[in-house]
């Protein structure tokens, strides 16, 4: 199916190019029943290939704009792919486009995770143990949101977080730290497993630069890292 759509593609002056993604695209996850995640990148719409959901072979018909400028939540299916087709070179400079990312984002990110896990250690103080563990829970995505943008890299969807961490490593922290640690948060809450990651998750900022995110947090800081549990953490505003 794909090798027609490609013979097609390369007799069609609107057809720039076409980009397999997702699994197929990847490499991996590839099983017998897999479909074909595929943009075909054109000069112009026509709505000659309508994309059909649970086709065998999905077409998403894209101009080279609509590729660079990927919705956020779509941009780590164009990861580590390389177009099947490129007329112009315009579908490879549009994709190296849409999965590049700024690490001077990453203060967002970090900041949301710490205001997660402050919920999380204050719910578990006031006895909300329920509260506490949902609050830990979701500290996590934006800890991921975090440790990839920090390093330029978007954040893998949960099926893709292990592959993302064994086949492009990260240079720290590692992928046993990452998995440990989150494993055992998302599954108990555990405080002295939290308190070790924002250690951890502090001096990676402060080694990049984002030091005055975390201070932000004072006079709570030493309590999130697990000083006297009585002497902070009793009025940071939190964030909404």
């Amino acid at each position: 199916m794909l090798d027609a759509l490609l013979d097609e593609a390369r007799r069609d002056d609107n057809v720039l190019g076409i980009v397999v993604f997702g699994s197929r695209g990847k490499g991996a996850y590839v099983g017998e029943t897999s479909d074909w995640d595929v943009f075909v990148v054109v000069r112009e719409h026509r709505g000659e290939r309508p994309f059909v959901h649970g086709a065998q072979l999905e077409t998403v018909e894209v101009t080279v704009e609509q590729l660079r400028n990927q919705p956020h939540w779509n941009r780590y299916s164009l990861a580590w792919v390389e177009p099947q087709l490129d007329k112009t070179g315009e579908v490879a400079a549009a994709l190296r486009d849409a999965t590049t990312v700024d690490p001077a984002t990453a203060g967002e990110p970090l900041d949301g995770y710490v205001n997660m896990l402050y919920r999380s250690l204050k719910n578990a103080r006031a006895g909300l143990e329920l509260a506490s563990l949902l609050d830990a829970q979701e500290s996590i995505p934006w800890f991921l949101e975090f440790v990839f943008t920090v390093h330029g890299r978007l954040r893998p969807y949960n099926k893709w977080l292990e592959w993302e961490l064994e086949q492009h490593p990260l240079p720290e922290p590692s992928k046993s730290l990452v998995l440990g640690r989150i494993e055992r948060i998302a599954g108990t809450g555990d405080l002295a497993e939290q308190r070790l990651l924002f250690r951890e998750t502090e001096a990676l900022a402060r080694a990049h630069g984002l030091g005055a995110v975390i201070d932000s947090w004072a006079p709570d800081v030493a309590w999130l890292r697990g000083a006297d549990d009585d002497t902070t953490g009793a009025g940071h505003p939190l964030q909404p």
